[in-house]
């Protein structure tokens, strides 16, 4: 390049560089806002509920049972039969238990006859000893003899006595009978529902044989057990001292099933291995929606918590052990906030520390957020 040219070019390129030096300057882009979603944080009296799980029981149980051996007759409740008290529920041979009480009877009225006759005899001993004192003073009467009539009161007051005793003992005798008769008819001890019986008619039953026949439990009212933690027995102690605590039972996927009761028992131990206080909820069945052994949800109500701070589950964000909530300060930007959880309800979180009544909080949007961002609420609709 000879020297006209390079001059040529340097002043070209000076010419370019004076005018991007003359440009105007332009304001920097103003920053992006972030869509959120929000919600202001608000202070509410929130229901103090547990929710433990439990098994449904009935608080009448009862075996039953043949007491005496012999052939089952009949069944005369259809398996699963809802009964009351004093039904009869199954009958055994009764013939061979009318005939053992026909015999004690017949015994009986023996050892009864030989009551007068021994009385009779006894009476006779006296006299006869009464008579015979004066004339045994005078010698007029054996000494010999005397002592022979005495010697007979003795042996005729042991012979009533035997007699009476054989009246009891046989009275006795017809009272078993009796009883054992009265037991080939097997009745329900309480109103409820019978299960699937466990012996068929013309089968042996009875003690040393087949003795459960049935179980009859009672459905209404009815328990439901559930256990826990010993470290909330203190809440639930300090709730039980204001009043009856209230449960609701439920069951059936979705909770199809409800029913209402109240606690009525706390057991006086605490579980060492699992650290867990067992209570009991009696609650009214009348519909026999509940069985024995069913595993339900009892819900507890503790009572109130006044000025809980609520927000929605989804506002927080969990970093670790801790959790934050982005607030929305008054120029719209974001900050970062580390808050306590408490209680929780349904998609709803309490707050106890870090976040006050009124405070606005981002619920939706918060995958773009650091501190100071500017954020503006979604409009509706979208």
């Amino acid at each position: 390049m000879n020297e006209k040219q390079r001059i040529t070019w340097t002043g070209i390129a000076l010419a370019l560089a004076c005018g991007s030096c003359m440009k105007p300057l332009t304001a920097p882009p103003p920053p992006t806002e972030i869509t959120v979603r929000t919600t202001i944080a608000a202070s509410e009296a929130i229901k103090r509920i547990r929710l433990y799980p439990g098994v449904a029981a009935s608080v009448h149980a009862v075996a039953i049972s043949a007491r005496v051996a012999g052939f089952l007759e009949k069944q005369h409740a259809a398996d699963g039969a809802t009964v009351k008290t004093g039904d009869l529920l199954f009958t055994i041979d009764e013939r061979p238990f009318r005939a053992q009480l026909d015999a004690a009877r017949a015994q009986l009225a023996q050892a009864e006859a030989q009551v007068p006759a021994a009385q009779a005899a006894l009476d006779l001993s006296k006299r006869d000893v009464e008579r015979s004192a004066p004339l045994a003073e005078t010698g007029a009467v054996a000494k010999q003899s005397f002592d022979q009539m005495q010697t007979k009161v003795s042996q005729s007051e042991a012979q009533l006595k035997a007699a009476v005793a054989a009246v009891g003992t046989t009275k006795a005798q017809v009272e078993t009978a009796e009883l054992n008769l009265s037991y080939c008819r097997i009745t329900a001890p309480t109103d409820g529902m019978i299960g699937k019986a466990l012996a068929s008619e013309g089968q042996m039953v009875g003690p040393g044989y087949t003795v459960q026949l049935n179980q009859l439990v009672q459905m209404n009212p009815m328990w439901v057990e559930f256990s826990p933690s010993a470290t909330e027995w203190p809440l639930i102690r300090e709730r039980m001292q204001h009043g009856d605590v209230k449960a609701t039972i439920s069951y059936g996927g979705v909770d199809t099933l409800t029913a209402t009761g109240v606690v009525t028992f706390v057991s006086n131990v605490v579980n060492a291995a699992t650290s867990t206080i067992t209570l009991r909820v009696t609650f009214a069945n009348g519909d026999g929606a509940f069985r024995p052994g069913t595993f339900c949800n009892v819900k507890l109500d503790l009572g109130e918590i006044p000025g809980v701070v609520m927000i929605p589950t989804r506002a927080l964000v969990a970093r670790e052990t801790d959790f934050f909530v982005w607030r929305v300060k008054a120029d719209h930007t974001v900050e970062n906030v580390r808050v306590k959880p408490s209680i929780r309800e349904d998609e709803r979180v309490g707050i106890v520390a870090g976040l006050a009544a009124g405070d606005r909080v981002v619920v939706a949007g918060t995958q773009k957020l650091h501190d100071g961002t500017k954020v503006k609420e979604e409009q509706a609709g979208k």
